[in-house]
């Protein structure tokens, strides 16, 4: 009896023991803007003409990254990256997005950035846009990809609580059927499934798309996201949130106050609604007395969009595209060029800037560093840590050897030093021209720029430079067959990563799938 008292009285000292270690991690933060690139934030862009006052004071109270990029110049693929710190043109989706209806794209034996908080005790929770599928449940049993067969009264696994997050709640992405909220792996009331000339028809009684009222959702993530912050402030345990933001993606939606608040567009009044959510999160901390001891990590998902109306825009002074070519979707700066800022409080110098080129595939192995928790070799195979440059030291060498970009339509760019090569003839996405067009001019099938002194990439240097072209093509090889960009063992892709035109895998055969014969 003394000895069982005994280990009883030792169990709970250990338990103590671990929340208290527990309680003196850091809680952490991740808010991922949609379409916002980054002449998006004042705090950055001289020619903003108008403000962004919250993620401004991240800015002023935290570390900036001028030379940041998303993984892709679209939504999914960056998703996948922030959340496994891995490329996603090693996963299935080599292009595009994933698309409505379809299964998950992170593998179940994959390591998530939730998990591995979890695996450390933390608390973990999502609430906004996920857009990485899901097991949508077949009426009579197993899953489907096939509207009329989904049963939306069953749970829909395969998203957020299955890839670590133990509360969830949001959406897929706010404009496409079944228009309702999540709470974890079940739907909020009971929509219809189907869209047809605008309305919801089909298989089960709910709301129109009219009743699916647009302009409330990210009212609704922003007041969610400050109530789970002020939630935690009595809990030892630490926590994670990640709030993927829907704004400000179409549809542009502003909401309450927000509608007409610029007196410039709807888009305007949105891109303030966006920062107003940030502002939220960071009130709660304050008033909660959590924000010193917590990481906020802000940044953006791609480039702005051109829904955006840059003409309307530029026309009141607004100028969210002047800085840097192209938008959304593709392969030149405007498309994947985003904010990056990390507040640490205590921990991170106020009001810095780090010219380093880094990529948001970077956040799953800083955090790892935050954690001081190690990373297996087959986990994280494109994610650099940080910190040390967080912390305000001074680099030998740049954090990446290359950091490599990827377009809507799936054209490769690499980066290396001041140099950027491109594997199209135009943008590779949407801005002109489109490769159809640049085929048309018979611009040509390589781009290389030296973005010291022409960060615009006005002055094609491909011609000139051979020898740098040759050398990053073999970069991009290298990296391709490796299966990571980090130092270890090589690692499988899943298929070979497309899109290399075949001119260009004639010129440079080892950017060719081995297993293909020429």
């Amino acid at each position: 009896m003394k000895h069982t008292i005994t280990l009883a009285i030792m169990a709970t000292v250990l338990i103590g023991t671990l929340r208290t270690a527990a309680a003196l991690q850091p809680n952490v933060i991740v808010i991922l803007g949609d379409d916002m690139g980054i002449d998006s934030v004042s705090a950055f862009n001289p020619k903003m003409g108008i403000k962004t006052p919250a993620i401004d004071r991240l800015a002023n109270e935290g570390m900036s990254f001028m030379d940041a990029h998303s993984t892709s110049g679209v939504c999914s693929p960056t998703r996948y990256g922030l959340l496994t710190g891995r490329y996603n043109w090693r996963s299935r989706l080599k292009r595009g997005i994933v698309g409505k209806w379809e299964r998950p794209l992170i593998a179940d034996a994959r390591l998530t950035l939730p998990e591995m908080f979890r695996e450390q005790g933390y608390a973990t929770c999502m609430i906004g846009k996920w857009h990485l599928g899901w097991h949508w449940p077949k009426k009579g049993g197993s899953v489907t990809q096939k509207i009329d067969e989904i049963d939306f009264t069953k749970p829909i696994n395969g998203g957020p609580n299955s890839h670590g997050f133990d509360y969830y709640f949001g959406d897929d992405v706010p404009n496409w059927p079944p228009y309702a909220w999540r709470e974890n792996e079940l739907l909020i009331g009971n929509p219809t499934a189907q869209m047809k000339q605008g309305t919801m028809v089909g298989v089960s009684a709910g709301p129109a798309v009219a009743d699916w009222d647009f302009s409330a959702v990210l009212l609704e993530y922003g007041k969610r996201c400050a109530e789970y912050v002020r939630g935690r402030k009595t809990k030892e345990q630490p926590f994670f949130l990640y709030f993927p933001m829907p704004s400000p993606h179409t549809p542009i939606a502003p909401g309450g106050k927000f509608k007409g608040i610029t007196g410039i567009s709807p888009y305007a009044d949105f891109l303030v609604e966006s920062d107003w959510a940030v502002g939220e999160i960071m009130k709660a901390l304050d008033e909660t007395g959590q924000a010193d001891n917590t990481v906020v990590f802000f940044t953006c998902d791609n480039g702005t969009s051109p829904k955006a109306n840059f003409t309307q825009l530029d026309a009141a002074d607004v100028h969210l595209n002047a800085n840097w070519r192209g938008w959304k979707a593709d392969a030149y700066e405007g498309g994947h060029r985003v904010p990056f800022i990390v507040r640490w409080p205590g921990r991170i110098k106020p009001g810095t800037r780090s010219e380093e080129t880094i990529v948001l595939t970077d956040i799953m192995a800083s955090c790892a560093g935050i954690l001081d928790t190690e990373l297996s070799a087959d986990t994280a195979e494109d994610s650099v840590n940080l910190l040390p440059v967080l912390r305000g030291g001074k680099m030998e060498k740049p954090l990446h050897d290359v950091v490599i970009h990827h377009s809507g339509s799936g054209h490769f760019a690499i980066r290396k030093g001041q140099w950027k090569l491109l594997l199209c003839r135009g943008s590779g996405g949407w801005s002109p021209p489109r490769e159809a067009e640049a085929a048309k001019q018979n611009l040509p099938m390589l781009q290389l720029y030296d973005l010291a002194s022409d960060p615009k990439e006005s002055k094609n240097l491909q011609a000139k430079y051979p020898d740098k072209v040759k050398e990053l093509a073999a970069d991009l090889a290298k990296a391709f067959r490796n299966g990571r960009t980090t130092p270890g063992p090589r690692q499988q892709n899943e298929g070979w990563p497309y899109v290399v035109p075949k001119p260009v895998l004639q010129k440079f055969p080892q950017l060719a799938d081995p297993k293909i014969k020429s």
